[in-house]
């Protein structure tokens, strides 16, 4: 079955990890440092703060910032509900913007009508949560201004695009946002298995968080070896050092990672764009994507079939698509607890209804996605209304 990712683990992957295991920590020892070190080199980043994943990353982000019933945190809709959950989890309010049909990606003009519109109503914009749709990078310089004018956090969900680029730096995510948090889930562009990080500028913050990433605990050098004080309520969100050792040997390998994807985009760009059935995804002359995903837009309408019959027969062929993302607000908990107009999200709401994710990753061979792109012409020459 092709997926629409799979990791990558290599010989070398493999070597390091083992080796991790055979050593005298396999936790809380040196790895953890080593890796934090790396990732921050590599995004620019002053510090960096490795956990269990980026749900607990944006959880400790809020615990740290310290959300309430008075915050209002501007999310994207078009995404997985980390961002959202962690606004409420504290108690604050997650507020949707409507997204660039195109990108995926919020929409810059959306972010600032919300703001000034819960301004009005006097409620406190704490934080515009953006995440980096696919891949790509959303309008950075432009988010940057609105956050400045309007003072508010900017945290950037970076999980898709680590290996991205914007304005031809790679170490874009750290020098706009001010807080930026990764996934090395197993299906990113590079993996721990499970795992996430926090990088940023701000040292207060990152010392905070690390407090909170192992139960609010801080110890001492003048204390004795075993003394320690729990200052905050905090969680055990620590990851281990073999998939740090992992995760080192990993991001050694995400330029060669993502230069490989960017060629498969190309090669699915190459055949789909010939069509109107299909939108591929665009290409920027300021931004380049990692492509976590490829997001291929079908118009399902002139089709004869619905856009879940397309995915069974793909699945009958040994393709497993997948569609990032249903919308947040038709979950079923924010339809009952939060309140949200579905006009405002037109673009969203066309977004999912036509969107794919075919199989994009470091290990496909050129005859898998060839079978990819020659099965979904099929399907689509079979039904397509003549």
């Amino acid at each position: 079955m092709l997926s629409y990712s799979k990791q990558s683990i290599s010989r070398k992957d493999i070597e390091k990890v083992v080796k991790t295991l055979k050593g005298d920590y396999i936790t809380q020892g040196k790895k953890i440092e080593e890796f934090e070190s790396k990732l921050s080199n590599y995004f620019g980043a002053k510090k960096c703060v490795l956990v269990s994943n980026a749900t607990m990353a944006l959880y400790l982000i809020s615990k740290a910032l310290k959300w309430g019933k008075a915050d209002n945190v501007i999310c994207s809709p078009l995404s997985f509900v980390s961002a959202s959950n962690a606004a409420l989890i504290n108690g604050a309010k997650p507020h949707f913007c409507e997204i660039d049909y195109e990108t995926g990606n919020l929409s810059t003009k959306s972010i600032e009508k919300k703001i000034i519109k819960l301004k009005k109503k006097k409620k406190k914009i704490t934080a515009i949560i953006v995440v980096d749709y696919g891949g790509l990078p959303a309008d950075w310089k432009e988010i940057r201004r609105i956050g400045k004018k309007y003072k508010t956090v900017l945290i950037n969900d970076n999980c898709h695009a680590m290996g991205a680029s914007y304005q031809g730096n790679k170490k874009y995510a750290v020098k706009y946002a001010d807080i930026v948090v990764q996934s090395y889930h197993a299906v990113k562009n590079i993996t721990t298995g499970e795992g996430g990080s926090i990088l940023s500028n701000n040292l207060q913050i990152i010392k905070k968080i690390k407090s909170l990433r192992t139960h609010g605990i801080v110890k001492s050098d003048k204390k004795p070896l075993w003394y320690y004080q729990m200052v905050d309520l905090g969680y055990n969100a620590r990851i281990t050092d073999f998939q740090c050792a992992l995760g080192m040997s990993q991001l050694s390998r995400l330029n060669k990672i993502v230069k490989k994807k960017k060629i498969l985009a190309e090669v699915y760009n190459k055949y789909f764009s010939k069509s109107n059935i299909f939108d591929v995804p665009q290409k920027y002359v300021d931004r380049k994507s990692a492509f976590h995903l490829y997001p291929l837009k079908i118009n399902f309408s002139k089709l004869k079939i619905t856009k879940k019959q397309f995915f069974n027969l793909c699945k009958n062929k040994k393709i497993k698509l997948q569609v990032h993302y249903i919308p947040i607000y038709k979950h079923p908990y924010y339809l009952r607890n939060l309140k949200y107009n579905l006009r405002d999200f037109k673009n969203c709401e066309n977004f999912y209804s036509s969107v794919v994710s075919l199989p994009i990753y470091y290990d496909l061979k050129k005859n898998d996605i060839m079978y990819v792109i020659k099965t979904i012409k099929k399907i689509i020459n079979k039904y397509e209304y003549k």
